[in-house]
C-alpha cells in the first residue's frame, strides 16, 4: 500500500506530548505576561481619570479603561484554562499519558480559540499547538468514544477556567 500509515514509536509520542507542554507552558507564561500589562494599563488610566479635568480626556481614558477591561477577561479566561490544562497534563503525564489527554488539549484549545484571538501571538501558538496535535492524533488509535469523554472533560477544564478567572478579576479590583 502507498498510503499506509506509520506506526509512531511510543517514545517519539511522548516526546512530541512533551514539547506540547512546553508549548503549553510558554503559552500559559505569555497569558500572564499580557493579563499583568492589561491590568496595569487599567490601573495607570484610573490614576489618570482620577486627575483629569477635560470631558474629551475622560471620554477617552474610560473608554481604554473599558477596552482594557474587556481584553483582560478574554486573557484571564485563556490563561485559567491553559493553567487548568497544564495541571491536568503534567499530573497525568506522571501516570502516562493517553490518547483521551492528546484529545483533550485539541478540545481544549478550540474552546479558547475565541478568547485567543484577542492577543494575536497567543491564537497562532495555539492554532500551531493545536496542528501538532492533529498531526500526532493521526498515528493514534482514537475512537469516537475517546472523542466524545475528552470533549466533555474539556468542557469541565473550561467552566472550571471561567470561574477561576472571574474570582481572579473579582480579587483584582481592576474591573471597570
Amino acid at each position: 500500500m502507498l498510503f499506509r500509515r506509520k506506526k509512531l514509536d511510543k517514545a517519539l509520542a511522548r516526546r512530541e506530548m512533551a514539547r506540547v507542554v512546553i508549548n503549553l507552558k510558554q503559552l500559559h507564561k505569555r497569558a500572564y505576561y499580557y493579563r499583568t500589562m492589561l491590568e496595569s494599563k487599567i490601573a495607570q488610566n484610573k490614576e489618570k481619570l482620577a486627575y483629569a479635568e477635560d470631558e474629551n480626556l475622560k471620554r477617552t481614558l474610560l473608554e481604554n479603561i473599558r477596552m482594557y477591561t474587556d481584553a483582560l477577561k478574554a486573557v484571564s479566561y485563556v490563561e485559567a484554562v491553559l493553567e487548568l490544562l497544564i495541571v491536568r497534563l503534567e499530573t497525568l503525564g506522571y501516570l502516562g499519558l493517553t490518547v483521551k489527554e492528546i484529545a483533550l488539549v485539541k478540545e481544549v484549545l478550540k474552546g479558547i480559540k475565541d478568547s485567543a484571538s484577542i492577543m494575536p501571538d497567543i491564537s497562532l501558538i495555539s492554532e500551531d499547538i493545536s496542528e501538532r496535535i492533529t498531526d500526532l492524533m493521526d498515528y493514534l488509535p482514537i475512537t469516537g468514544s475517546t472523542l466524545t469523554i475528552a470533549s466533555s472533560e474539556a468542557k469541565k477544564i473550561i467552566s472550571e477556567a471561567e470561574v477561576i478567572a472571574k474570582e481572579r478579576l473579582a480579587s483584582g479590583s481592576l474591573t471597570a
